[in-house]
Protein backbone atom coordinates (compact mmCIF):
# COMPACT_ATOMS: atom_id res chain seq x y z
CA UNK A 1 0.00 0.00 0.00
CA UNK A 2 2.76 2.57 1.05
CA UNK A 3 4.66 1.88 -2.73
CA UNK A 4 1.66 2.94 -4.18
CA UNK A 5 0.93 5.66 -2.64
CA UNK A 6 5.27 6.63 -2.83
CA UNK A 7 4.79 6.04 -6.36
CA UNK A 8 1.40 7.84 -6.74
CA UNK A 9 3.28 10.57 -4.72
CA UNK A 10 6.51 10.31 -7.75
CA UNK A 11 4.18 10.49 -10.61
CA UNK A 12 2.23 13.94 -8.91
CA UNK A 13 5.74 15.32 -8.35
CA UNK A 14 6.45 14.76 -11.66
CA UNK A 15 3.47 16.23 -13.28
CA UNK A 16 3.94 19.04 -11.19
CA UNK A 17 7.77 19.87 -12.63
CA UNK A 18 5.57 20.95 -15.57
CA UNK A 19 5.19 23.77 -13.98
CA UNK A 20 1.85 24.70 -14.99
CA UNK A 21 2.33 23.68 -18.77
CA UNK A 22 -0.43 22.19 -20.49
CA UNK A 23 -0.11 18.62 -21.05
CA UNK A 24 0.67 18.98 -24.45
CA UNK A 25 3.93 20.87 -24.28
CA UNK A 26 6.88 18.37 -24.18
CA UNK A 27 10.71 19.38 -24.48
CA UNK A 28 11.09 18.57 -28.28
CA UNK A 29 15.35 18.97 -28.85
CA UNK A 30 15.78 20.50 -32.47
CA UNK A 31 19.19 18.77 -32.76
CA UNK A 32 19.85 15.73 -31.05
CA UNK A 33 23.46 15.00 -30.91
CA UNK A 34 23.56 11.68 -30.62
CA UNK A 35 21.96 8.23 -28.15
CA UNK A 36 23.44 7.36 -24.47
CA UNK A 37 23.17 3.71 -24.15
CA UNK A 38 22.59 2.11 -20.53
CA UNK A 39 25.71 0.62 -19.16
CA UNK A 40 24.29 -2.47 -17.55
CA UNK A 41 21.60 -4.03 -15.41
CA UNK A 42 20.89 -3.43 -12.02
CA UNK A 43 20.04 -6.85 -10.03
CA UNK A 44 16.86 -6.08 -8.91
CA UNK A 45 14.14 -3.10 -10.02
CA UNK A 46 14.16 0.10 -7.92
CA UNK A 47 10.97 -0.20 -6.16
CA UNK A 48 11.33 2.77 -3.76
CA UNK A 49 13.59 5.64 -3.43
CA UNK A 50 14.56 8.78 -0.53
CA UNK A 51 16.81 12.01 -0.74
CA UNK A 52 20.14 9.68 0.25
CA UNK A 53 19.22 6.42 -1.59
CA UNK A 54 16.72 3.84 -3.68
CA UNK A 55 15.76 0.41 -2.62
CA UNK A 56 16.17 -2.53 -5.21
CA UNK A 57 13.47 -5.14 -5.07
CA UNK A 58 16.01 -7.52 -3.79
CA UNK A 59 16.88 -5.51 -0.29
CA UNK A 60 19.76 -4.16 -2.21
CA UNK A 61 20.69 -0.02 -1.41
CA UNK A 62 21.67 2.92 -4.25
CA UNK A 63 23.45 5.31 -2.14
CA UNK A 64 25.08 8.43 -3.77
CA UNK A 65 28.31 6.46 -3.55
CA UNK A 66 26.82 3.54 -5.87
CA UNK A 67 25.15 -0.03 -5.52
CA UNK A 68 25.81 -1.35 -2.00
CA UNK A 69 26.54 -4.69 -1.46
CA UNK A 70 24.59 -4.85 1.72
CA UNK A 71 20.34 -6.27 1.66
CA UNK A 72 17.83 -4.71 4.05
CA UNK A 73 14.78 -7.33 5.23
CA UNK A 74 12.28 -8.11 3.05
CA UNK A 75 10.36 -4.78 2.93
CA UNK A 76 12.29 -2.19 3.76
CA UNK A 77 13.49 0.57 2.73
CA UNK A 78 16.89 2.81 3.00
CA UNK A 79 17.06 5.91 4.50
CA UNK A 80 19.93 6.44 6.20
CA UNK A 81 23.68 4.70 7.17
CA UNK A 82 26.22 5.57 9.56
CA UNK A 83 29.10 2.95 9.47
CA UNK A 84 27.44 -0.80 10.31
CA UNK A 85 24.01 0.69 11.11
CA UNK A 86 21.71 1.48 8.69
CA UNK A 87 18.43 3.42 9.55
CA UNK A 88 15.28 1.21 7.83
CA UNK A 89 10.74 1.87 7.46
CA UNK A 90 9.04 -0.96 6.48
CA UNK A 91 5.43 -1.45 4.63
CA UNK A 92 3.17 -1.61 7.72
CA UNK A 93 6.30 -2.88 9.90
CA UNK A 94 8.05 -1.66 12.75
CA UNK A 95 10.64 0.94 11.68
CA UNK A 96 14.70 -0.59 12.54
CA UNK A 97 18.27 -0.13 13.04
CA UNK A 98 19.62 -2.50 11.33
CA UNK A 99 22.99 -3.65 11.73
CA UNK A 100 25.28 -4.96 8.78
CA UNK A 101 27.88 -6.76 10.86
CA UNK A 102 25.18 -9.14 12.87
CA UNK A 103 22.12 -9.03 10.61
CA UNK A 104 20.28 -8.15 13.50
CA UNK A 105 17.01 -5.61 13.39
CA UNK A 106 16.59 -3.72 16.34
CA UNK A 107 12.72 -1.59 16.46
CA UNK A 108 12.74 1.89 17.14
CA UNK A 109 9.84 2.67 18.42
CA UNK A 110 7.75 5.38 16.74
CA UNK A 111 3.79 6.23 16.51
CA UNK A 112 3.93 6.22 12.59
CA UNK A 113 6.77 5.28 9.29
CA UNK A 114 10.06 7.24 9.34
CA UNK A 115 10.77 9.30 6.30
CA UNK A 116 13.85 10.73 7.32
CA UNK A 117 16.38 9.69 9.68
CA UNK A 118 20.19 10.91 10.94
CA UNK A 119 22.53 8.86 13.49
CA UNK A 120 24.15 11.46 16.34
CA UNK A 121 27.80 10.41 16.04
CA UNK A 122 28.78 9.06 19.21
CA UNK A 123 25.69 7.67 20.52
CA UNK A 124 22.99 5.40 20.17
CA UNK A 125 20.42 8.41 19.09
CA UNK A 126 18.76 8.39 16.15
CA UNK A 127 17.04 11.87 14.83
CA UNK A 128 14.14 11.61 13.10
CA UNK A 129 10.58 12.40 11.15
CA UNK A 130 8.35 10.85 10.77
CA UNK A 131 4.47 10.46 8.60
CA UNK A 132 2.37 13.55 9.78
CA UNK A 133 5.05 16.15 10.34
CA UNK A 134 6.74 14.52 13.53
CA UNK A 135 10.17 14.67 14.82
CA UNK A 136 12.70 14.37 17.47
CA UNK A 137 15.44 12.30 19.24
CA UNK A 138 15.22 8.47 20.10
CA UNK A 139 17.31 6.52 21.67
CA UNK A 140 17.16 2.76 20.03
CA UNK A 141 19.73 1.39 22.35
CA UNK A 142 17.75 2.49 25.66
CA UNK A 143 14.40 1.98 23.58
CA UNK A 144 13.16 5.73 24.95
CA UNK A 145 11.97 8.64 23.08
CA UNK A 146 14.24 11.50 24.10
CA UNK A 147 11.76 13.82 22.69
CA UNK A 148 9.00 14.60 19.93
CA UNK A 149 7.63 17.63 18.78
CA UNK A 150 5.03 18.14 16.36
CA UNK A 151 4.81 19.99 13.91
CA UNK A 152 2.31 21.43 11.31
CA UNK A 153 0.52 18.55 9.61
CA UNK A 154 1.95 18.45 5.75
CA UNK A 155 -0.84 16.29 3.93
CA UNK A 156 1.75 16.11 0.41
CA UNK A 157 4.91 15.94 0.49
CA UNK A 158 8.13 15.05 -2.06
CA UNK A 159 9.22 12.03 -2.28
CA UNK A 160 13.20 13.75 -1.51
CA UNK A 161 12.74 14.10 2.08
CA UNK A 162 16.14 15.97 3.48
CA UNK A 163 17.60 13.75 6.18
CA UNK A 164 18.68 15.57 9.35
CA UNK A 165 22.58 16.95 9.94
CA UNK A 166 24.72 17.71 12.55
CA UNK A 167 26.46 20.94 13.10
CA UNK A 168 27.98 21.55 16.10
CA UNK A 169 26.16 20.54 19.15
CA UNK A 170 23.25 20.71 17.37
CA UNK A 171 20.80 18.92 14.93
CA UNK A 172 19.11 20.57 12.34
CA UNK A 173 16.07 18.52 11.16
CA UNK A 174 14.32 19.71 8.35
CA UNK A 175 10.25 19.16 8.73
CA UNK A 176 7.83 18.47 6.34
CA UNK A 177 6.40 21.78 6.25
CA UNK A 178 9.01 23.87 4.95
CA UNK A 179 11.19 24.69 8.38
CA UNK A 180 14.45 23.49 10.02
CA UNK A 181 13.82 22.65 13.84
CA UNK A 182 17.10 23.35 15.67
CA UNK A 183 17.49 20.80 18.84
CA UNK A 184 20.16 20.40 21.53
CA UNK A 185 21.94 16.71 20.53
CA UNK A 186 22.31 15.60 24.10
CA UNK A 187 18.99 16.33 25.99
CA UNK A 188 16.75 16.86 22.68
CA UNK A 189 15.81 20.50 23.61
CA UNK A 190 14.05 22.67 20.66
CA UNK A 191 15.80 26.11 20.31
CA UNK A 192 13.76 27.23 17.29
CA UNK A 193 12.41 26.80 14.10
CA UNK A 194 13.62 28.65 10.75
CA UNK A 195 11.27 28.94 8.18
CA UNK A 196 12.55 28.21 4.92
CA UNK A 197 9.91 28.35 2.70
CA UNK A 198 6.16 28.25 2.26
CA UNK A 199 3.55 26.24 0.26
CA UNK A 200 0.13 24.64 0.09
CA UNK A 201 1.77 21.39 -0.46
CA UNK A 202 4.66 19.17 -1.49
CA UNK A 203 6.65 22.03 0.58
CA UNK A 204 9.21 19.89 2.48
CA UNK A 205 13.19 20.31 2.64
CA UNK A 206 14.38 18.64 -0.39
CA UNK A 207 17.90 20.16 -0.30
CA UNK A 208 20.52 20.59 3.19
CA UNK A 209 24.33 21.07 3.13
CA UNK A 210 26.38 23.16 4.21
CA UNK A 211 28.79 24.72 1.59
CA UNK A 212 32.15 26.61 2.91
CA UNK A 213 30.63 29.33 5.16
CA UNK A 214 26.71 29.23 4.45
CA UNK A 215 23.74 26.55 5.19
CA UNK A 216 22.04 26.28 1.82
CA UNK A 217 18.21 24.60 2.18
CA UNK A 218 15.35 24.55 -0.28
CA UNK A 219 11.82 23.33 -0.53
CA UNK A 220 10.17 23.08 -4.05
CA UNK A 221 9.07 26.48 -4.07
CA UNK A 222 12.11 28.47 -2.34
CA UNK A 223 15.87 27.97 -1.48
CA UNK A 224 17.83 30.17 1.23
CA UNK A 225 21.75 30.38 1.97
CA UNK A 226 22.72 31.76 5.43
CA UNK A 227 26.03 33.21 6.81
CA UNK A 228 26.42 34.59 10.11
CA UNK A 229 25.27 37.86 9.11
CA UNK A 230 23.61 37.56 5.83
CA UNK A 231 20.67 35.40 4.84
CA UNK A 232 20.16 35.52 1.02
CA UNK A 233 16.34 33.71 -0.58
CA UNK A 234 15.76 33.14 -4.29
CA UNK A 235 11.94 32.11 -4.73
CA UNK A 236 11.22 30.02 -7.62
CA UNK A 237 9.45 26.36 -8.46
CA UNK A 238 12.63 24.28 -7.87
CA UNK A 239 13.02 20.91 -9.31
CA UNK A 240 15.82 20.21 -8.06
CA UNK A 241 19.54 21.37 -6.42
CA UNK A 242 23.03 20.40 -7.00
CA UNK A 243 26.11 21.95 -6.46
CA UNK A 244 29.35 21.81 -8.07
CA UNK A 245 33.02 23.10 -7.44
CA UNK A 246 32.03 26.50 -6.05
CA UNK A 247 28.94 26.67 -7.94
CA UNK A 248 24.96 26.35 -6.81
CA UNK A 249 22.49 24.78 -9.78
CA UNK A 250 18.66 25.67 -9.03
CA UNK A 251 16.89 23.61 -11.97
CA UNK A 252 13.21 24.70 -11.75
CA UNK A 253 10.27 23.47 -13.32
CA UNK A 254 9.90 26.18 -15.71
CA UNK A 255 12.85 24.39 -17.46
CA UNK A 256 15.62 26.87 -16.54
CA UNK A 257 18.74 26.16 -15.11
CA UNK A 258 20.25 29.05 -12.98
CA UNK A 259 24.18 29.26 -11.96
CA UNK A 260 24.70 30.90 -8.59
CA UNK A 261 27.23 31.79 -6.33
CA UNK A 262 26.85 30.88 -3.01
CA UNK A 263 25.01 34.15 -1.77
CA UNK A 264 22.62 32.93 -4.16
CA UNK A 265 23.20 35.40 -6.92
CA UNK A 266 22.00 34.63 -10.62
CA UNK A 267 25.43 34.62 -12.68
CA UNK A 268 23.98 32.67 -16.04
CA UNK A 269 21.22 31.10 -16.81
CA UNK A 270 19.81 29.13 -19.54
CA UNK A 271 16.07 28.00 -20.44
CA UNK A 272 15.09 24.66 -22.51
CA UNK A 273 11.51 24.97 -22.81
CA UNK A 274 9.13 22.57 -21.98
CA UNK A 275 12.47 20.86 -20.18
CA UNK A 276 10.80 18.79 -17.15
CA UNK A 277 14.15 18.12 -15.31
CA UNK A 278 14.25 14.98 -12.86
CA UNK A 279 17.65 15.21 -11.84
CA UNK A 280 21.51 15.60 -12.78
CA UNK A 281 25.14 13.94 -12.80
CA UNK A 282 28.08 15.78 -13.53
CA UNK A 283 31.80 16.10 -13.83
CA UNK A 284 33.52 18.60 -15.82
CA UNK A 285 29.88 19.23 -17.50
CA UNK A 286 26.96 19.04 -15.87
CA UNK A 287 24.59 16.21 -17.77
CA UNK A 288 20.45 17.11 -16.73
CA UNK A 289 18.75 14.10 -17.29
CA UNK A 290 15.25 15.37 -18.60
CA UNK A 291 11.97 13.51 -18.36
CA UNK A 292 11.08 12.62 -21.85
CA UNK A 293 14.43 10.45 -22.29
CA UNK A 294 16.99 13.16 -22.82
CA UNK A 295 20.11 13.96 -21.53
CA UNK A 296 21.32 17.86 -21.92
CA UNK A 297 25.03 18.04 -21.70
CA UNK A 298 25.89 21.67 -20.69
CA UNK A 299 29.27 23.65 -19.86
CA UNK A 300 29.08 25.21 -16.30
CA UNK A 301 29.02 28.50 -17.06
CA UNK A 302 25.58 28.11 -19.52
CA UNK A 303 27.30 28.90 -22.45
CA UNK A 304 26.63 25.43 -25.12
CA UNK A 305 24.17 22.68 -24.59
CA UNK A 306 24.34 19.42 -26.57
CA UNK A 307 21.21 17.04 -26.01
CA UNK A 308 21.19 13.25 -26.28
CA UNK A 309 18.41 10.72 -26.16
CA UNK A 310 18.26 8.00 -23.52
CA UNK A 311 16.64 4.81 -24.18
CA UNK A 312 12.93 5.33 -22.32
CA UNK A 313 11.26 8.05 -21.67
CA UNK A 314 11.40 8.46 -17.62
CA UNK A 315 8.29 7.14 -15.70
CA UNK A 316 9.12 4.88 -13.48
CA UNK A 317 11.43 5.48 -10.21
CA UNK A 318 14.93 6.93 -10.70
CA UNK A 319 17.77 8.22 -8.65
CA UNK A 320 21.00 9.72 -9.11
CA UNK A 321 24.37 10.26 -8.14
CA UNK A 322 27.30 12.74 -8.98
CA UNK A 323 28.31 10.22 -11.46
CA UNK A 324 25.64 8.21 -12.26
CA UNK A 325 21.74 7.96 -13.62
CA UNK A 326 19.84 4.61 -11.96
CA UNK A 327 16.41 3.90 -14.11
CA UNK A 328 14.09 1.07 -13.09
CA UNK A 329 16.39 -1.82 -13.40
CA UNK A 330 19.28 -0.09 -15.26
CA UNK A 331 22.01 2.68 -15.10
CA UNK A 332 23.83 4.85 -16.83
CA UNK A 333 27.58 5.75 -15.61
CA UNK A 334 29.26 8.71 -16.09
CA UNK A 335 32.91 7.89 -17.02
CA UNK A 336 34.47 11.47 -15.98
CA UNK A 337 37.61 11.09 -17.01
CA UNK A 338 36.45 10.27 -20.53
CA UNK A 339 34.29 13.15 -20.55
CA UNK A 340 36.22 15.39 -19.14
CA UNK A 341 39.22 14.95 -21.45
CA UNK A 342 36.89 14.81 -24.45
CA UNK A 343 35.01 17.92 -23.62
CA UNK A 344 39.20 19.38 -23.84
CA UNK A 345 39.75 18.17 -26.94
CA UNK A 346 36.45 18.54 -28.79
CA UNK A 347 35.66 22.10 -27.24
CA UNK A 348 34.66 23.35 -30.66
CA UNK A 349 31.32 20.89 -30.32
CA UNK A 350 30.52 22.28 -26.97
CA UNK A 351 30.17 19.61 -23.58
CA UNK A 352 29.06 15.87 -24.12
CA UNK A 353 30.49 15.66 -27.63
CA UNK A 354 31.23 12.13 -26.41
CA UNK A 355 28.56 11.18 -24.23
CA UNK A 356 27.25 9.36 -26.83
CA UNK A 357 30.09 6.72 -26.56
CA UNK A 358 30.28 7.08 -22.76
CA UNK A 359 28.31 3.72 -22.12
CA UNK A 360 30.18 1.60 -24.16
CA UNK A 361 32.39 0.81 -20.56
CA UNK A 362 29.76 -1.42 -19.57
CA UNK A 363 29.98 -0.20 -16.10
CA UNK A 364 33.60 0.38 -15.85
CA UNK A 365 32.79 1.27 -12.20
CA UNK A 366 36.37 1.74 -11.08
CA UNK A 367 37.93 4.55 -13.23
CA UNK A 368 34.86 6.46 -12.44
CA UNK A 369 35.40 5.90 -8.64
CA UNK A 370 38.79 6.88 -8.56
CA UNK A 371 38.34 10.00 -10.96
CA UNK A 372 36.22 11.02 -8.29
CA UNK A 373 38.77 10.34 -5.95
CA UNK A 374 41.39 12.34 -7.40
CA UNK A 375 38.64 14.96 -7.87
CA UNK A 376 37.79 15.19 -4.07
CA UNK A 377 41.15 14.57 -2.68
CA UNK A 378 42.46 17.33 -4.98
CA UNK A 379 40.52 20.12 -2.56
CA UNK A 380 41.86 18.56 0.98
CA UNK A 381 44.17 21.51 1.64
CA UNK A 382 42.30 24.01 1.23
CA UNK A 383 39.66 21.84 3.31
CA UNK A 384 42.56 22.02 5.79
CA UNK A 385 43.05 25.49 5.75
CA UNK A 386 39.17 26.15 6.20
CA UNK A 387 38.97 23.85 9.30
CA UNK A 388 40.17 26.38 12.23
CA UNK A 389 37.34 29.34 10.54
CA UNK A 390 34.56 26.50 10.38
CA UNK A 391 34.97 25.70 13.70
CA UNK A 392 34.28 29.40 14.91
CA UNK A 393 31.56 29.52 12.03
CA UNK A 394 29.47 26.92 13.63
CA UNK A 395 29.17 28.77 16.65
CA UNK A 396 28.40 32.01 14.97
CA UNK A 397 26.34 30.86 12.25
CA UNK A 398 23.90 29.44 15.47
CA UNK A 399 23.79 32.67 16.90
CA UNK A 400 22.82 34.20 13.29
CA UNK A 401 20.37 31.67 13.31
CA UNK A 402 18.52 32.15 16.61
CA UNK A 403 18.01 35.87 16.21
CA UNK A 404 16.65 34.81 12.38
CA UNK A 405 12.36 35.89 11.90
CA UNK A 406 10.53 33.88 9.40
CA UNK A 407 11.81 35.31 5.77
CA UNK A 408 9.61 37.30 3.89
CA UNK A 409 8.02 35.41 0.96
CA UNK A 410 8.67 37.81 -2.23
CA UNK A 411 9.78 36.67 -5.26
CA UNK A 412 12.88 38.56 -5.51
CA UNK A 413 16.48 37.85 -3.96
CA UNK A 414 16.56 38.48 -0.11
CA UNK A 415 19.38 40.17 2.20
CA UNK A 416 18.90 39.84 5.21
CA UNK A 417 21.77 41.84 7.79
CA UNK A 418 22.25 40.42 10.70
Amino acid sequence: MIRRLLFAALLAWMALIGGGCSEKNYFEPEDVKGAVQYDGELPGEIVEIGYAGATLDNGQVITKEGLQSFRLPEGYRFIARSGSLVAAAGDCKPNIVYDLDTNESIPVDLPRRMVAAMFIPDSTVLAFVIEGNSYGLYDYVEKRMIAKYDSDPAITADIRIANPMMLDQLVLIPTLDGKLAIVNKSTGGKIREIVVGKGEEFNNIIYLNVIGNRLVAATPHRIISVSPKIMDAQSMEIADVIFVADAIYILSKDGTVYHCDVDLKILHSKKFPFAHFVGAIYGEFIYIVEREGFIIATDPLLTVANVFELPDRIDKWFFTTPSAFYYDRWYFKLNTAEADMEGTEAEAEGPGSGAAEAGANAGDSGEDEASLERGAASGAPEEAAQSEEEESWFSDIWKALKKMTEPDESNETIRSDD
